[in-house]
């Protein structure tokens, strides 16, 4: 009898064990169970400047944040032709492979929008295509729905009635693909930002129009069509005195800055400035002591036409780099 009530009890423990195996694995399907977005629109069609707004719906809410990346895959644009406003550019050690963009889909959100902005180009072009993939990526909570994972934007050329220009000299792409700071060893033993130098971009026009000189790493500076016609000059100043940024320089430095102007969609040139300068310069903060003339532009209406220091014409219109005609002199 007892014998018997032991095979029972065997029995029974066996069909509970394999009954809790049963809820294991109905629970381990439910968890596997992750919430899938759809987007609304995957092609557009813009010019550079607009924002494209894909926006996402998710089938179920999810209580955790859902991690995507986007990234470009195919077309003819390249990476910086566009930026995703609302993600953060990834880097080399987070996990999420090649250059992209990490976007994070909120909790407890039904929907949410991707914001993706074709930026307006220095370089004439005609249309090209951008293909972006989003693919589940990070913490991985959610799914991307068949057919919703790729974005074809198309993307028109625009042109502006001005001319932009930018300096650079602290800047450089790493092997990932990120924009990263050139260093410069200091007198402290550590490594800091040459973006600590400061150069400044000035340009001096009719009625001396002055822009520029703001401490930022890049410089920037405008010349409006608002602006009124006549030649505006282009200088690069370095404001440092001979013992550099706070920690000095532990090693002579050479700087490598390239001026960079536009007007956007019709014409580009860039300013090789390399060798110009050295750690060892002195500084103009208080005169003129380093200040390096470029090259200039005549304003005349909706045309803009960039020179260098011997009158030589670089680019205007579509056209880039002829010879001015002999003897003819440029008056201010």
């Amino acid at each position: 009898m007892k014998r018997n009530n032991y095979k029972f009890l065997l029995a029974l423990a066996c069909f509970g064990f394999l009954a809790a195996c049963s809820e294991d694995e109905d629970a381990t399907k439910e968890r596997a169970v992750k919430p899938v977005v759809t987007a609304a629109q995957t092609s557009f069609s813009v010019v550079e400047g607009e924002t494209v707004s894909v926006d996402l719906t998710v089938d179920t809410p999810y209580f955790r944040t859902m991690e995507f990346k986007v990234e470009l895959v195919g077309g003819t644009g390249s990476f910086r032709d566009y930026a995703v406003d609302n993600g953060d550019e990834t880097v080399v050690d987070d996990g999420m492979g090649a250059i992209g963009h990490k976007y994070v889909f909120p909790a407890f959100a039904s929907t949410a929008t991707i914001d993706i902005t074709p930026l307006v180009d220095y370089f004439p072009e005609g249309t090209e295509t951008l293909v972006l993939k989003i693919t589940p990526m990070g913490n991985s909570n959610g799914l991307v729905a068949n057919g919703s994972d790729i974005i074809t934007i198309t993307v028109g050329n625009t042109e502006l009635n001005e001319v932009q220009s930018d300096l650079t000299w602290a800047s450089t792409t790493n092997a990932h693909g990120n924009i990263v700071d050139i260093e410069y060893l200091g007198n402290d033993g550590a490594k800091h930002s040459l973006a600590d130098v400061d150069f400044d971009l000035l340009i001096f026009g009719p009625a001396n129009i002055f822009t520029g000189a703001t401490g930022d790493h890049p410089e920037l500076a405008t010349i409006a069509g608002t602006r009124p016609n006549g030649y505006y000059d282009f200088y690069v100043d370095l404001y440092e005195t001979p013992s550099g940024p706070t920690y000095g320089f532990k090693t002579r430095t050479n700087f490598f800055p390239v001026l960079t102007v536009s007007k956007p969609g019709v014409w580009v040139h860039s300013f090789d400035l390399r060798n110009i300068w050295s750690s060892a310069d002195p500084g103009s903060a208080s005169g003129a002591a380093s200040d390096v003339w470029v090259g200039y532009v005549e304003k005349s209406g909706t045309t803009f036409t960039l020179f260098d220091t011997l009158d030589e014409e670089l680019a205007t219109g579509k056209a880039a780099r002829k010879v001015m005609p002999k003897n003819v002199i440029r008056t201010k």
